[in-house]
């Protein structure tokens, strides 16, 4: 699996500035859901939530990994917003996050978030990227940046 087998055009934000890390989670986990990608959106933003409290998932240099395993949903998704302003998000650096990749994986499978965190993490290092990222303007022109590839049909 791949990260354009889990990621949907129609549930990337961009041009877009939540005010607490709360109210990101919410928009993206809402993305995913209008995406028809969730089961029970309840349950995995009750999932998320529960564990960004037990430990902030605000990494460095830019970037917050929000993630939980959850009965809400039938494969892994994720959800990727861009913070051009910036949003506080108790990053272990305490420097704001600027991306935003939200992952949800099935509490019955494995734990895939730690091999396409490294993903994440791997490709958002290039400031090439980062760069190409916060100049885009739509969630097209996102995907294409992330994956390099056409988007894929929803498999829900």
């Amino acid at each position: 699996m791949e990260l354009r087998d889990i990621l949907f055009e129609d549930a990337i934000l961009v041009n877009w500035n939540p005010s607490t890390k709360e109210e990101a989670i919410t928009a993206l986990v809402d993305a995913l859901d209008g995406a028809n990608l969730l089961v029970d959106r309840d349950q995995v933003l009750r999932d998320v939530m529960e564990r960004e409290a037990s430990l902030s998932t605000g990494l460095e240099e830019g970037i917050a990994y929000p993630h939980a395993r959850s009965d809400g949903v039938r494969q892994v998704v994720v959800a990727f917003g861009i913070v051009k302003e910036g949003l506080p998000f108790d990053s272990r650096d305490q420097k704001p996050a600027l991306f935003i990749p939200l992952m949800v994986s099935p509490r019955s499978g494995g734990a895939p978030h730690i091999y396409f965190m490294a993903e994440i993490v791997k490709l958002l290092e290039k400031g090439e990227i980062r760069d190409k990222l916060l100049n885009s303007s739509s969630p097209e022109e996102v995907y294409q940046i992330i994956t390099g590839a056409k988007s894929p049909e929803k498999a829900i």
